[in-house]
Parts: structure tokens; sequence; C-alpha cells
């Protein structure tokens, strides 16, 4: 089980990361180079697709100049380090709730009985057999959910899971690691599963969860409106998007206010954090920077961030 989610994981991972301050003052697209404020040679800023399978490595080949900006760097820097070891943390989280919880202390009878149909529908698992915690349960909902959509579009088994090792971010760092470049990440995989997977309170994760499967207009606009913005290769749709998606959520108060705590932890504040750390990364090496495309844009994203601390960050063609 764990073998199948660690792909799934950094797909879900930036899923989650899918909005930011809505400011539009960007002309470009998902690739961009960081050059001045004292830097001999410059690097590089690729915001990358990990949301769903419907975008793989291979699409790399579209974006203008990405194969001259990959290959004049001496160095990879990446969301996380040490990809690869991801199962091995993996299988040291544990997922299951307390001994003393279930589901039926978490919620409401009306939370709960959705909930119950959402798992006997996608599961055939009545929600009292659950001994999943909120968090961990959401992400094998999700990979439940794209491998249904795989199934119906006619994938095979084989195909599918030949999908699970060509995740963008996945086969850069790969490919950074045989072109011998020094592979960086810019948080621990710890930092990122305590993220993911916090020991906070799970009444309102469960509450989340919920939420989240209860609004299938934000899930629509999450997959299909995203996935569309990031193929027309334009920054400023990637913002369009973001304004339909806060519009989507204020029609639902507690679903707004949670999203807006989960843009300050899971976006504003790892963006900060990143431009912090990032001038001593590529002050002596050019550097290849891939994160996901949600963290570029807007007053709190990483191009305005880099900016601000004297850097030229400008489209890369």
């Amino acid at each position: 089980m764990y073998k199948n989610l660690v792909s799934v994981l950094v797909l879900f991972f930036a899923f989650l990361s899918c909005s930011f301050s809505s400011q539009k003052d960007l002309e470009g697209g998902v690739l961009w180079e960081i050059s001045g404020n004292g830097l001999e040679k410059p690097s590089y800023l690729l915001g990358t697709w990990h949301g769903t399978f419907d975008i793989l490595y291979s699409y790399v080949d579209s974006i203008p100049g990405f194969q001259k900006a990959f290959d004049v760097c001496t160095q990879y820097v990446g969301e996380a380090e040490n990809i690869d070891n991801m199962e091995e943390f993996m299988s040291s989280f544990d997922p299951k709730l307390p001994r003393d919880t279930s589901y039926t202390n978490l919620l409401d009878e009306p939370e709960y009985s959705f909930l119950d149909s959402v798992l006997v529908s996608r599961m055939n698992v009545p929600l009292d057999k659950m001994y999943l915690k909120p968090a961990f349960l959401a992400l094998v909902l999700r990979q439940l959910e794209e491998q249904a959509k795989l199934v119906k579009a006619g994938y095979s088994q084989g195909q599918i899971d030949s999908m699970r090792t060509q995740v963008m971010d996945v086969v850069l760092y790969t490919s950074a690691k045989d072109k011998q470049y020094n592979v960086l990440g810019l948080e621990t995989i710890k930092e990122q599963l305590d993220m993911l997977f916090p020991e906070g309170n799970l009444k309102e994760e469960a509450s989340q969860l919920t939420i989240a499967f209860r609004d299938q207009k934000v899930q629509t606009l999450l997959i299909d409106e995203l996935h569309s913005a990031y193929r027309s290769q334009d920054i400023n749709r990637i913002v369009d998007c973001e304004k339909k998606i806060r519009s989507a959520f204020q029609d639902e108060p507690l679903y707004s206010k949670e999203y807006d705590d989960f843009l300050e932890k899971m976006i504003d504040q790892r963006n900060r954090d990143w431009v912090q750390k990032l001038p001593g990364l590529i002050k002596d090496n050019p550097t290849f920077i891939a994160v996901g495309v949600r963290h570029l844009p807007g007053k709190n994203g990483v191009i305005c961030l880099l900016r601000e601390k004297g850097y030229r960050v400008e489209a890369f063609r």
C-alpha cells in the first residue's frame, strides 16, 4: 500500500497547494529566468504540474526553452530532498486512528452519513469499519478517484502503473541525478509529511474531508480549470482560475475560512521560507528550481518575493 501511495503523495501534496494571492502582474508562462543581484550565471524557475496524471513529464517538451535551461545548470532544487526515500518515511508514519477514536466521535450525524455513503460507493467499506486518519483517508480516496477516471478512459493497470513513475517532479529529480547535478530540496520529506498529516484536531480534519467531497463544484474547478490553465502556459490564466476557485469557496463560509488558513500555511509561508533559502543556493551554481506552478504568481508568490530581494525574474523562452 505504501509503495502505491508514494507517487500519489507527490501528486497530492501540490494538488492541495492549489492557490495563491490573485495579483495579476505577470506576463509569461511556466519557465522563468533568475538573474542579477550578483549572480554570475542565471538560474531557472519552473512551475510544475503534479495535480493529476493528465500532465506527465513528457509535457516539458512543449515548454519553450526547457531543455536549454535544464542543460546549462549544474544544480537542481525541488520542493523536497531525497524523494526516492519517501517510501521509507511513509512506512514509519502511523495512518491509523487512536484506539479510542472512531468517526462516530469525530462527525455529527449528517456529516457521518454523507462520508459513509462516499466510502461505500468508492471503497465498498462502511465508515464504522474505517480506521485511517482523515488526512490519510483523503489521500487514499484521491488515489481511487484518479484510478477510476483512468480506467474509465480505457487505460490498463500496467499503463496506470507506468504513469505513476512519470510524475513531472519525480522525473525531473531523477534526470538531475542522472546528470550528476547537485540535487537539493527546499524542505525535508518529514517536513512535508508533517504538513500533510499534522498531529492536530482530528474532528476538524474529518469535517474538512467531508466538506471537500461534498463540494463537487470546487473539485471540478481544481481539476478541470487548473488543468486547462496549466496547458495554456499562461501564468495569468492560472491567476484567473484562482479567482474562480476563491469565488466557489465563498459559497461555504466554513470552507472559506479553512481555505484562507490553508493558503497561509501551505502556500504563503512556504514561499517565504523558500525565498529565504534560495539566494544561498543559487549564488555560486546555476540552478534549476522546480516547484508547483501555483507557488509562482501573486504578491506572495516566489517570483514577486525574489524580485523584492533584487533579482530580475523574467519569462524564459
